[in-house]
């Protein structure tokens, strides 16, 4: 078994390397743009591909589990697509991965990955936008799409193979050679994403005019450039997103250059979210809460956030009394700082003052019903107080407005097994295997959860609504094995 593995790994990455040194080598010509019709890959394959990719990448993968992080990358990303005037697929899903590394990639289908380090390593808001304003291009130009064209020898079904495979190697039985390819999640796309200079200058072209009709700072591009360049000749080693983007002393300057031809240039953003959860993740990433204070404060950071990031080294110091006096202290003085009222929430629930955060989370949803960070913490305040079937109504809701974040079905099943909800709870997970890639187990739940109204006496309209859901999933398989 181990050995035929080992085999399956060593091909999938001799397919990577061999057969596409004749695409990175070349320049392609640009294609005009905004014709789905001019690539044999439509844009319903990429979508299919894309998703299938994320379900396998959810499964194998740490990811970063913040709905604060989550909801603010999603909305931000969502705004940097309205703005790319190319971008046919608006519809961006956005995951967020658990690693330190300097990365971001774009998947076909519409899916941008984050890692955590990324907030490490870009202090203004404006230089983590130029990345996914960039990322965002070569969705919108369709990169993976001309690739495949481009190439003799690569067809489509051969290209979604070489993504299966990299989830194949990441299992960690395989060559450490191979493995290695997979140890990240920018390893594990390097090869079959590994862009072009032609693509990757025009990804920086049309990055830089999203970026600049966002209202950003056009030489945030370059600064962000120049910051992975250091990385590079104080590490010694060239951060992720360079092996799949590399970088030229010519981007650099075009990415200058380009800065310098705008007209009524914008002045650069920090951003006062931003610097909040920059600081939540480098504490997050950094066990020792002085290292993390020290790599934060470092910066030029705004008083709010330095005062956030003494609130965090307090915390991870055990002294919750303080880390709430901080807290309060900051929501206090922006009364209508969202961001910072949810924060003064979720300390009142690490204190278990659970009244008090209640009425604050209610005053939250008041002001925004649709906050989505503030409706999981209180789906976790009624968890922690046991309070099961409310947590699950919540939950429920939840799973209503984000059917496709696995978090929220992982978080209701749990509750509705609590609450004594058997069905919900069989239905629950196998939302959650399907949306990491484990339809075979997806398929048991529903058929649990099938029986579970038999033997319940469900009406008919219960018992079909399974079945259908069911029939969806396997469409849905067998689609995405296509």
């Amino acid at each position: 078994m181990h050995q035929n593995k080992r085999l399956i790994c060593l091909a999938f990455a001799l397919l990577l390397v061999l057969p596409l040194q004749s695409i990175t080598a070349e320049t392609p010509e640009l294609p005009s743009l905004g014709l789905s019709s001019s690539y044999d890959i439509s844009l319903n394959q990429e979508k299919l591909l894309g998703q299938g990719w994320l379900r396998q990448f959810r499964a194998q993968s740490k990811l970063y589990n913040d709905p604060l992080t989550q909801n603010y990358t999603e909305r931000l990303v969502q705004h940097l697509a309205t703005w790319n005037q190319h971008l046919e697929m608006k519809d961006i899903e956005v995951v967020l991965v658990d690693q330190r590394q300097l990365n971001a990639f774009a998947v076909p289908g519409g899916v941008v990955g984050i890692n955590t380090g990324l907030f490490t390593f870009a202090p203004y808001e404006d230089e983590f936008v130029s990345v996914l304003a960039h990322e965002l291009a070569h969705i919108s130009q369709r990169h993976f799409a001309r690739r495949v064209q481009a190439s003799q020898n690569v067809q489509w079904k051969t290209m979604a193979g070489l993504l299966a495979g990299i989830l194949v190697a990441s299992q960690g039985n395989a060559d450490a050679g191979i493995a290695a390819i997979a140890g990240t999640q920018a390893a594990a796309i390097q090869n079959q994403l590994a862009w072009s200079r032609g693509y990757e200058q025009e990804a920086d072209r049309i990055g830089m005019e999203t970026l600049v009709a966002a209202g950003y700072a056009p030489e945030a591009m370059s600064q962000m450039f120049a910051q992975m360049q250091r990385l590079a000749s104080l590490s010694g080693r060239q951060p992720e997103f360079l092996l799949t983007h590399p970088l030229t002393e010519s981007r650099i300057a075009d990415a200058q250059a380009r800065a310098d031809q705008q007209t009524g240039q914008a002045l650069r953003i920090r951003g006062k979210d931003y610097e909040m959860l920059r600081a939540r993740a480098i504490f997050h990433q950094y066990p020792d809460a002085d290292d993390a204070y020290g790599l934060f404060s470092r910066q030029q950071s705004s008083v709010e956030s330095l005062q956030y990031a003494e609130a965090l080294r307090a915390k991870a110091n055990k002294n919750l009394k303080a880390y709430l006096r901080l807290i309060a202290d900051l929501a206090g003085k922006e009364p209508d700082w969202l961001l910072v009222q949810y924060l003064h929430a979720e300390a009142l629930v690490e204190m278990e003052d659970w009244d008090v955060a209640t009425e604050k989370l209610n005053e939250l949803l008041l002001y925004a019903p649709d906050y989505y960070p503030a409706q999981q913490l209180q789906a976790d305040i009624f968890s922690r107080q046991q309070q099961w079937d409310k947590a699950r109504r919540a939950l429920q809701q939840l799973s209503q407005a984000r059917p496709e974040d696995p978090f929220v079905w992982f978080h209701l099943a749990e509750v509705s097994g609590k609450a004594n909800r058997q069905i919900q709870l069989h239905q629950a997970r196998a939302e959650y295997f399907q949306l990491t890639g484990r339809f075979r187990q997806a398929f048991e739940q529903m058929d649990l959860a099938l029986e579970q109204a038999r033997l319940q006496n469900q009406p008919w309209v219960v018992q079909s609504s399974i079945r259908e859901r069911r029939k969806e999933l396997e469409s849905l398989r067998s689609l995405m094995e296509m």
